[in-house]
């Protein structure tokens, strides 16, 4: 529960009542809770190394909701959207909270790495008429070509001696 007043065009958010949404809040809005949150608590100098650990274990956490599932059964479970929500908003919590440490502004972060995105995975080579065998092949080319090989890829003329 967000225990800040918050006003939008007028309206002031009650305690308990929720406002927040995907289509009316900012990723600054969200930074801005936390570090409210962060600086009632004197949470205001973690060290970036131990901020990106409680990343990767959220992470974690939110991966133990999907062990031993398909994703039919994530899909149709309440119980278990509803505990990947809360882990999903520790991730972000973390993630916010790294950047602004690290005086890293995320969303230029993502516009910079969606640019990288769209020249490394091209759509000629990932389109939706594509076979899954064809966009893998040239996932794990990639993969090969950035990393210095890939177990899973086979240059096509080793592909054709087979």
């Amino acid at each position: 529960m967000i225990t800040q007043k918050r006003c939008k065009k007028g309206h002031c958010a009650t305690e308990g009542e929720k406002q927040m949404n995907d289509q009316t809040t900012s990723l600054s809005q969200i930074k801005e809770l936390i570090r409210i949150f962060r600086k009632k608590r004197g949470w205001t100098n973690e060290d970036p190394k131990d901020i990106a650990l409680s990343l990767i274990l959220e992470g974690s956490e939110l991966l133990e909701h999907f062990q031993w599932l398909t994703g039919d059964e994530v899909l149709n479970n309440q119980k278990i959207k509803d505990a990947i929500s809360e882990e999903m908003s520790d991730v972000l919590w973390w993630l916010v909270n790294l950047g602004d440490r690290l005086g890293i502004d995320v969303a230029q972060a993502f516009e910079r790495k969606m640019e990288k995105n769209e020249k490394k995975y091209p759509e000629s080579l990932f389109s939706p008429t594509m076979t899954q065998e064809e966009k893998d092949r040239a996932y794990y080319k990639i993969k090969a070509a950035t990393r210095g090989g890939h177990p899973l890829y086979e240059p096509e003329q080793e592909k054709e001696k087979k």
